[in-house]
C-alpha cells in the first residue's frame, strides 16, 4: 500500500512537471468558452500567440446573429481565458460590447457594428444619445482612457505634447537646416540638430532608417563627397565619404536591410550606404540591383526613370484600397480614398473583418512599431494603439506643406 501510494505521489510530481514544461515552452493556446451578461450569452473563441515581443490574443466573440473580432496586446503570463466579462449594448441602430480583461482591464475600446461598418466607440462618441448614457453608467469605463486631453508646449519651434510620448519611441522629423529628435528619453523632450549652413527647402535625399538619419551635406553645390548621419538616440552625429563626387540629382531608390540604395541619374551610378558599418559601396553601372521582394537587376534606362524598390509586398490585395501595408504578427492596415486624405482600416491576419481606425493626409508617411501606428493629419504627427485610441504628439506648420519634410520613428 505504502509503495502505491508512493507510486501515485511520483506520477503526480510527474504530471505536474509536464504541465509545467507544457506551460513554460507554450507557444499560444486556442480555447472556446462562454460568457453570461443578463441573458445573453457570448461565445468566446480565444487564440494567443506567445513568441511575440508582448503576448497578442485575439477574439472572436458570437452573439446570436453578429461577431465581434479584436484583439489585445499584453503579457498575461501565458494565461488562458483572460477575457472574462463583456458589456453588451443593442438598439435599432448599433450593437455593441466593451471586453473587461482579467484584473478588471479594459485593453480596447468598445467596438459597435452599424450597418455592417465595425467602429470603436471612441470615433462614433455623441452620435447616439442612448449609446453614451449607456457607456456613462458602466462603472469601469473611463471615458478618459479613450479621450486626448494633454495640453502641447512650444518647444524648438514644435508643438509638443509631452505626455503623450512614448517611452523608448525616438521620433525623428527633419527641417531646413537639419533634423529634430523628440522623446521621452531626452530630458528637454526635444532635441534640434543644425547640419546646414542655410536653409535647404527640397531635401529629397534624406533618409531614415533603422535609428538614423542620412542625409547628403547640402552646404556642397551640384555634386557631393560627404554624407551626414545623425543618431536618433545618442543625437551624435557621423560622416560618411565617398571617394566619388555624387551628383544632387540622385534619387533613392529604397532601403532593405537597412542599408539605403541611391542612384545618381548623371554618373549612372548606384551606391549602397550602411550607416551601421558607416561605408558607402558603388556597383558597377552594367548590373543595376533592384528589389521587389527578391533581388534581381534592371537596366540603365529605367534606373533613370526612377524606378523604385516595391518593398512592401503583402498577400492581400482589394481594389476599394489603394494602399495594404501587412505588420507580421498584427494584421493589415487598409487606406481608403476619402476626398484629399485617406481612412484607414485594420484587417486582421485571418483577413476575416476590418474596423475604422483614422484617417490620414498621407498614405506613404505612415511608422509601424508593434501595434502603434504614427500617422500624420494636417500639421500634427498622431499615434494610433488599441489601448488608448488616437494621441496628439507633435504639431509642425512644414509638414502640411512640403512633402520633402518627413517624420519617423524608432523603438529601442
Amino acid at each position: 500500500m505504502k509503495r502505491l501510494f508512493g507510486m501515485l505521489i511520483v506520477l503526480f510530481i510527474l504530471y505536474l512537471g509536464i504541465q509545467f514544461v507544457f506551460y513554460w515552452f507554450s507557444e499560444g493556446h486556442d480555447n472556446s468558452y462562454e460568457i453570461v451578461n443578463d441573458k445573453t450569452t457570448f461565445q468566446v473563441n480565444e487564440k494567443s500567440n506567445f513568441n511575440l515581443d508582448i503576448a497578442n490574443y485575439t477574439y472572436i466573440v458570437s452573439t446570436d446573429k453578429t461577431n465581434f473580432f479584436f484583439q489585445i496586446f499584453h503579457n498575461y503570463n501565458k494565461s488562458t481565458k483572460v477575457l472574462e466579462k463583456i458589456e453588451y449594448y443593442k438598439d435599432d441602430n448599433y450593437e455593441c460590447i466593451l471586453p473587461i480583461f482579467k484584473d478588471n482591464m479594459i485593453l480596447v475600446d468598445m467596438i459597435c457594428k452599424n450597418n455592417e461598418q465595425y467602429n470603436y466607440y471612441f470615433n462614433i462618441k455623441d452620435k447616439n444619445k442612448n449609446l453614451d448614457q449607456f457607456v456613462n453608467n458602466i462603472s469601469i469605463y473611463d471615458v478618459n482612457q479613450f479621450i486626448d486631453d494633454v495640453k502641447a508646449e512650444e518647444k524648438e519651434g514644435l508643438n509638443v505634447y509631452d505626455a503623450n510620448l512614448i517611452k523608448d519611441h525616438h521620433i525623428g522629423i527633419n527641417n531646413y537646416k537639419g533634423v529634430y529628435i523628440a522623446s521621452q528619453n531626452i530630458n528637454s523632450k526635444v532635441y534640434n540638430i543644425s547640419l546646414f549652413d542655410k536653409d535647404v527647402y527640397n531635401q529629397k535625399l534624406g533618409q531614415f532608417v533603422d535609428h538614423y538619419y542620412i542625409v547628403p551635406n547640402y552646404n556642397e553645390n551640384h555634386e557631393f563627397h560627404e554624407i551626414e548621419m545623425v543618431d536618433l538616440i545618442s543625437l551624435d552625429t557621423f560622416e560618411i565619404v565617398s571617394n566619388k563626387a555624387i551628383s544632387f540629382d540622385s534619387y533613392i531608390q529604397g532601403v532593405v536591410d537597412n542599408k539605403i540604395y541611391l542612384f545618381d541619374k548623371d554618373n549612372e551610378i548606384q551606391y549602397e550606404i550602411d550607416p551601421n558599418t558607416k561605408s558607402i559601396v558603388k556597383f558597377s553601372s552594367n548590373e543595376i540591383k533592384y528589389y521587389d521582394g527578391t533581388w534581381s537587376t534592371m537596366t540603365v534606362s529605367e534606373a533613370k526613370n526612377e524606378k523604385k524598390f516595391i518593398t512592401n509586398v503583402v498577400d492581400y490585395e482589394d481594389k476599394k484600397y489603394v494602399k495594404v501595408d501587412k505588420v507580421e504578427g498584427v494584421g493589415y492596415y487598409l487606406y481608403k480614398e476619402n476626398k484629399n486624405n485617406y481612412d484607414v482600416y485594420y484587417m486582421n491576419l485571418d483577413k476575416t473583418y476590418s474596423i475604422y481606425l483614422f484617417s490620414t493626409q498621407s498614405a506613404e508617411n505612415v511608422v509601424y512599431i508593434d501595434n502603434y501606428v504614427y500617422y500624420l493629419m494636417d500639421n500634427t504627427i498622431k499615434v494610433y494603439n488599441d489601448k488608448f485610441g488616437i494621441k496628439n504628439l507633435i504639431e509642425y506648420k512644414e509638414l502640411e506643406f512640403n512633402e520633402n519634410i518627413k517624420f519617423y520613428v524608432y523603438s529601442g
